[in-house]
């Protein structure tokens, strides 16, 4: 129970803390697309992310593939890219197949990065219970991260009395910059 403990805490603050900034970046990307009251395709969507994630670090525990830690920055600065076109090119917030499909294989992606940390803090053999908490803490974390940039942006659109294309346009286009300085760092 310690161990599940433990590997939840790490995984909750690596991924909080700004030691991990692309997914960080990734997940407010995908929070600010959200309103409140679209919070069944907010969950929805959420979910894939997860499932993809543990897919992803599953995928790489057992060695089916395996990715330098240069590239998986890059693949991340990418998916960061990705997440920000579809915030520009969406205009709904529901949770259509295509959606569902496209965050899925971002959390696989997101689950290649924090497969990193989770090498380093864990080694390269499996074990079920630093894993499953991982896992856990790397979840409460999409969902704190994710769900605050939520809120964050609802209230600033409130205390700003601007709309949310506007403000989704103006966050977004600062993620895509950003992923763009990466991209072109890291290549």
């Amino acid at each position: 129970m310690n161990t599940i403990l433990s590997s939840f805490e790490s995984a909750l603050y690596h991924l909080i803390s700004f030691s991990s900034f692309e997914p960080f970046m990734l997940l407010v990307l995908f929070g600010i697309s959200f309103q409140i009251k679209d919070w069944k395709a907010y969950f929805s969507l959420l979910l894939a992310l997860i499932i993809g994630s543990i897919v992803g670090l599953l995928l790489c525990n057992f060695s089916i593939i395996t990715f330098s830690g240069t590239t998986v920055k890059l693949i991340l600065a990418f998916s960061i890219l990705l997440v920000g076109i579809q915030n520009l090119v969406s205009s709904q917030s529901s949770a259509s197949t295509i959606r569902y499909n496209f965050f899925a294989l971002v959390g696989i992606i997101l689950g290649i990065g924090i497969n990193l940390h989770y090498k380093n803090v864990y080694g390269s053999s499996f074990s079920f219970y630093p894993f499953t908490g991982y896992n856990l803490g790397a979840s409460v974390s999409y969902f704190l991260i994710s769900f605050s940039s939520l809120l964050v942006s609802s209230l600033l659109m409130l205390v700003f009395k601007t709309d949310r294309r506007s403000f989704n346009l103006v966050i977004t286009g600062i993620g895509i910059g950003i992923a763009l300085v990466l991209i072109y760092l890291r290549y």
